[in-house]
């Protein structure tokens, strides 16, 4: 019979098959619109509850700024300085334990270790209602944040296990908006709660962590029996369906291996991309942290109650929100990180400059330049993290990678627990301008980084032409 050649139709994705699927290397024809069916599938089934794991843990960790604001540090006799440790000590514990907690989630399982942190983190919220000192209050911070560490980095890596490089950007950013959510949610659940005041013998604070951890732990239940490993143990896809996406990752990361190893772990620190990219992850985290943590007090500042001033930084988070969404989106489909990185980046920073140089009495300046803020410092912090994943080759090198990147981060969320000090109520000129400074810092490098990346584009690309060695990988800029 005569071998059929085939053509090729722009509506069509031509994908090396697996070799385990034994059709002797032959391709298969996946149509634009299956693929996209597919990968619907899994946003479907695998989104959601990521998502909910990050609200909550976004949630509980920045809900210690709406109970300041609420009685905390009057009730515990807690001096300025002690409450900016109790903030601090969160983020070095985090920083502590995110690349081991990201070796053990590979050597493990997804399915296993991130519910089972999650649970961890839940019950250590609702501890944090029966503190009584400031000593125990820096012990369940401490233990928040060991547990807490190995989400964010464990579900960047899961996502590159689900997805091919292109479509990872606006996933994560639905990922990560949940931190947008948890920023208008918090707000609203910490105005509601504090009415339970008295309820019980506890104080109006108190119930907020109580609640939120409660709720945590019910989430972490149902993460048991959501999360799947990867399309290969998915029961949720057809055999169809899981063979068809094991060839579009296969075709987007070819030759890459799927086992731990410790020769790929110790690549990543060596990886000049992990650096530059954790330099960037830093100067984005510190105005991020900063901004969950102190804009109740920050707005309380101005001159607003406390109770208004939790519903007033609800809107700046849901402005946020469908920016970072639908910036993800278009770098998708621009195939781009750099630009859209540094576009928002600058809208962070105009934010902050304007928060310096307008008087405190302008209020509804002072106000506006919270959503600037706002927009630029999340949107980019759903570009820069996946930016990096997209650039990793090797599944071990790119769950270290991820780690290194978020560890680096986190050390700007220590610092930022100490930008915005009582004595510099209500223009709060300081923080600003180190949030402001911080910004530039991600700005410089993502532009250093996007040059870098260009010229290595620029090798391969003689290399193909000159040599004809291709194996398709470029790095996205």
């Amino acid at each position: 019979m005569e071998k059929q050649i085939p053509t090729y139709d722009k509506n069509l994705v031509v994908l090396p098959e697996l070799a385990s699927q034994g059709n002797n290397g032959e391709s298969i024809e996946v149509d634009k619109a299956e693929q996209a069916r597919i990968l619907r599938r899994v946003d479907l089934y695998l989104l959601p509850i990521i998502t909910l794991l990050y609200l909550m843990s976004f949630l509980d960790r920045s809900s210690i700024g709406n109970a300041k604001i609420s009685g905390l540090s009057a009730d515990l006799g807690l001096k300025p300085v002690q409450y900016n440790i109790a903030l601090s000590i969160f983020f070095m514990s985090y920083v502590s334990f995110e690349i081991p907690s990201n070796i053990l989630l590979k050597k493990l399982s997804p399915k296993v270790w991130l519910p089972s942190i999650c649970l961890g983190w839940g019950i250590v919220c609702t501890l944090h209602g029966i503190v009584q000192n400031f000593g125990g209050l820096v012990a369940v911070r401490i233990f928040l944040g060991v547990l807490e560490a190995g989400l964010f980095p464990g579900v960047t890596f899961l996502l590159t296990v689900w997805y091919p490089r292109h479509a990872l950007v606006f996933r994560f950013c639905l990922f990560f908006s949940a931190a947008t959510l948890a920023g208008a949610f918090g707000g609203l659940l910490a105005r509601g709660l504090v009415e339970l005041d008295g309820t019980g013998g506890l104080e109006g604070w108190r119930w907020i962590f109580i609640v939120e951890g409660l709720i945590t732990v019910v989430v972490a239940v149902c993460a048991y029996f959501w999360i799947q490993d990867s399309p290969e143990s998915a029961d949720f896809l057809s055999v169809a369906d899981k063979k068809v996406l094991a060839s579009i990752l296969a075709r987007d990361m070819s030759g890459e291996s799927q086992e731990f190893s410790w020769p790929e772990t110790r690549a990543a620190f060596g990886e000049w991309k992990v650096w530059t990219s954790g330099i960037i992850c830093v100067g984005i985290a510190l105005p991020t942290f900063s901004f969950a943590l102190f804009i109740p007090t920050i707005i309380n500042g101005l001159g607003y109650t406390a109770t208004r001033s939790q519903l007033m930084t609800v809107p700046p988070y849901v402005v946020a929100f469908f920016f970072t969404i639908s910036v993800g989106w278009l770098s998708d489909r621009l195939k781009v990180r750099g630009i859209p990185l540094l576009i928002f980046t600058a809208v962070g920073i105009i934010g902050y400059a304007i928060q310096i140089s307008v008087d405190h009495q302008k209020l509804n300046v002072k106000y506006f330049a919270t959503f600037l803020s706002a927009i630029g410092i999340f949107t980019t912090s759903g570009l820069n993290i996946p930016w990096l994943s997209n650039n990793l080759r090797g599944h071990s090198r790119r769950a270290t990678g991820s780690a290194i990147q978020v560890s680096i981060g986190q050390l700007g969320g220590v610092a930022a627990a100490y930008i915005y000090r009582q004595q510099d109520s209500p223009d709060y000129v300081m923080g600003h301008s180190l949030a402001l400074g911080s910004l530039v810092l991600a700005f410089v490098t993502t532009a250093l980084q996007s040059w870098w990346m260009k010229k290595e584009n620029d090798a391969l690309d003689r290399k193909a032409r000159e040599e004809g060695v291709d194996d398709g990988f470029r790095f996205t800029l």
